[in-house]
């Protein structure tokens, strides 16, 4: 696997529309989702949730009605679909009235909560916290509570199962995914300084889940170790994994 290099991860950050280098071109990796505010939802989400999909989620083409410019959706009826191909876990869900199901895997789909208050203001957050504030579907109560619902499983048979399935476990290697991983601004000005820009930023090693996880937001953050630097908080969106333990 070809690692992004250091400048890749910088230029290509979801939160830029336009690269400026070498030439002036539209980012392929821009996603309306990191410069957007969502607030406060009027209305619990204990039956549907707000879901926001990222580019990814297009490689299957029955999936091309769930990118709204960054605009979350409402799903309702979600279901664990077990894991693809690539070890990712899964969802289905409808939205609104329609009968038709959709399928997404966890790393093209964001929570909001509907508690949660996100803003990705450039004036606000920076470049490596544009993920910080979304949830995750396999860590929040209410959206595992839906999938329950629709499991045949028990409560702790369904959650072991989860648990089991999550590929982002202690030990995997990981590599930063290009367009959604932004290194912390220290560590760009020791690229700077030791001229490796250019270079292929190193892969990482999960060392385990964050230690201020919460059940209550349903966010959900890894401690990684790439290179010499471990970030305390990573959210699963910006990894892409190499080898599973």
């Amino acid at each position: 696997m070809k690692l992004p290099t250091w400048q890749d991860l910088i230029a290509h950050h979801c939160s830029i529309k336009t690269i400026h280098q070498p030439v002036l071109k539209s980012n392929p990796h821009f996603e309306e989702s990191s410069t957007r505010r969502y607030n406060f939802a009027t209305s619990l989400d204990s039956s549907s949730c707000r879901l926001v999909f990222l580019n990814g989620v297009l490689d299957n083409p029955d999936n091309k009605t769930l990118r709204r410019n960054g605009r979350f959706i409402w799903c309702k009826n979600l279901r664990y679909e077990g894991r693809n191909k690539f070890g990712m876990r899964q969802i289905s869900f409808t939205v609104d009235k329609g009968k038709k199901r959709f399928l997404v895997s966890e790393n093209n789909v964001l929570c909001v909560p509907s508690k949660s208050y996100v803003n990705n203001n450039r004036y606000f957050r920076t470049k490596e916290k544009t993920f910080k504030a979304f949830s995750s579907v396999f860590a929040y109560n209410n959206t595992l509570n839906m999938m329950r619902k629709k499991s045949r499983l028990q409560r702790g048979e369904f959650d072991e199962l989860i648990k089991r399935d999550n590929p982002y476990k202690p030990g995997t290697l990981v590599a930063p995914r290009l367009g959604y991983f932004h290194p912390q601004s220290k560590n760009i000005a020791e690229a700077k300084t030791k001229f490796i820009l250019n270079d292929e930023h190193p892969c990482g090693i999960i060392l385990g889940p964050c230690h201020d996880n919460t059940d209550y937001s349903g966010r959900e953050f890894y401690r990684v170790r790439f290179g010499d630097t471990t970030y305390e908080r990573v959210h699963p969106v910006e990894m892409e994994i190499i080898n599973e333990v």
